[in-house]
């Protein structure tokens, strides 16, 4: 999803509807698991609530072929868990940080069994996927990808579909940036995985 910069978030009521501002006021994991996910979506970033936009239908396309790519991958290898579309990842407490990637991957021993709060991924996963979208900045992003690492990811691709690039992050903070007839691997993070970055984009 792409980020509504600045904007303000609505609660939602019991009745899941949502109906009051929360000016210049911090949000736990708990006040942003009741808001009504059919009227909002976002991140808490330092304790403010982000809504968030819906992707174009390009940007779905590029986080499905992703996700399909380590789908098989996890069917192959057992042990692995992949999510998509923007699951809780709780980053940081007080004040809370909570974030929601394109798609993420864990062992499956750390897959959250719970709802609400305690269905969201407590850490980074072991890897993070973002796309970039329309109204998002690589600095933006780039920022992103730094909290994952920070936050126990072994590994974070960050998709640019344009120019059709991978960045690559790895700990401690390293970049590396891939072009669309490079090989991404996963490294010693999801060994024996590989593609081409123009596999990603079909």
């Amino acid at each position: 999803m792409t980020t509504m910069t600045g904007a303000r978030a609505t609660l939602g009521s019991t009745m899941g509807t949502a109906e009051r501002i929360v000016p210049n006021q911090p949000i736990t994991f708990e006040e942003a698991a009741q808001l009504d996910p059919d009227e909002l979506a976002g991140e808490i970033v330092d304790g403010e609530w982000v809504p968030m936009t819906r992707g174009t239908w390009r940007h779905g396309e590029i986080v499905g072929s992703i996700y399909f790519l380590l789908k098989l991958y996890a069917r192959e290898q057992p042990g692995w868990s992949v999510a998509v579309a923007d699951p809780g990842v709780k980053l940081a407490r007080n004040p809370d940080r909570l974030r929601g990637p394109d798609v993420a991957m864990v062992r499956t021993e750390r897959v959250p069994t719970g709802k609400g709060v305690d269905g969201w991924l407590e850490g980074a996963p072991d890897l993070a996927v973002e796309v970039v979208g329309d109204s998002q900045s690589i600095s933006e992003m780039t920022k992103k990808a730094l909290e994952y690492l920070a936050g126990g990811s072994k590994m974070v691709w960050l998709v640019d579909p344009e120019p059709r690039r991978v960045v690559l992050f790895t700990p401690p903070n390293q970049v590396k940036i891939l072009g669309p007839e490079d090989t991404l691997d996963g490294s010693d993070v999801l060994p024996g995985f590989s593609c081409k970055v123009a596999d990603l984009f079909v």
